[in-house]
């Protein structure tokens, strides 16, 4: 089976779960996003904005209530179908479409911003994916990614996986099986499977990106804790990164 066929099917599996990511969102953490949204829009609306990866739609919404004209692609299709659900709740129009991240099915320099979270961890190719948003951003548009290292290894952070891990088992939760059945194989075919700033960086410069900040974003969790439950708190031992980029 074929990498992205793997990661498709993975998150196809988790779409009814991990939908509580928007369902579930804190005040705290909403009202965070909506402000790196904001500002680095420069508090402008009526923006094309493009969310690849979107997962159940998180910045996609938040991109719609701060009065922009967005799409929202994704891998996975049952993805895109909890995303649309998310938006007619809160009556957001906004524009869902089945989508590779690295292979992008619009025309040169026709959004002004690119944004997604969670995403460039699990891209077999961060640096042509780098290279389709920046085609399809126009003249002085905006990169907006938000990501962390969840695979760290360091003593602290395989620690706490373990208790994370040990947790999850107590409970008979099947997630973490399924997640290592299917991510296990294919660590080594994924550039930022460990995230680290400097490596984000150089996938950046080499899709033609100059200007590239990265800004670890400790806020984004500590907020968000006052409201998650255990097993939450200890996938958030590895730090959140705020990365932005012009074209």
């Amino acid at each position: 089976m074929e990498t992205k066929e793997i990661i498709q099917n993975y998150w196809d599996y988790r779409s009814e779960t991990y939908n509580t990511s928007v369902v579930e969102q804190s005040e705290e953490e909403k009202m965070l996003l909506t402000n790196i949204l904001s500002s680095t829009m420069s508090n402008r609306n009526g923006l094309k904005v493009l969310d690849v990866g979107t997962g159940p739609g998180v910045l996609a919404l938040i991109a719609a209530e701060l009065g922009n004209n967005v799409t929202a692609v994704d891998l996975s299709e049952k993805m895109i179908e909890k995303a649309r659900e998310n938006a007619l709740m809160r009556t957001l129009d906004i524009d869902f479409m089945q989508g590779d991240a690295e292979k992008l099915d619009f025309p040169d320099a026709h959004f002004d911003v690119v944004m997604n979270k969670y995403l460039l961890w699990t891209l077999p190719e961060p640096t042509k994916a780098l290279m389709e948003w920046k085609r399809v951003l126009k003249d002085g548009g905006t990169i907006i990614a938000i990501d962390g290292d969840w695979h760290n290894e360091g003593l602290l952070s395989r620690t706490i996986r373990c208790i994370n891990n040990a947790i999850k088992m107590l409970k008979k939760t099947k997630y973490t099986r399924v997640y290592n059945k299917h991510y296990d194989p294919l660590k080594s075919d994924l550039p930022l499977f460990s995230l680290k700033p400097e490596r984000v960086i150089q996938h950046f410069k080499e899709a033609g990106f100059e200007n590239v900040s990265v800004e670890r974003m400790d806020k984004l969790f500590s907020s968000s804790r006052k409201s998650r439950k255990l097993l939450d708190v200890l996938n958030c031992s590895s730090p959140v990164y705020v990365i932005k980029a012009l074209k």
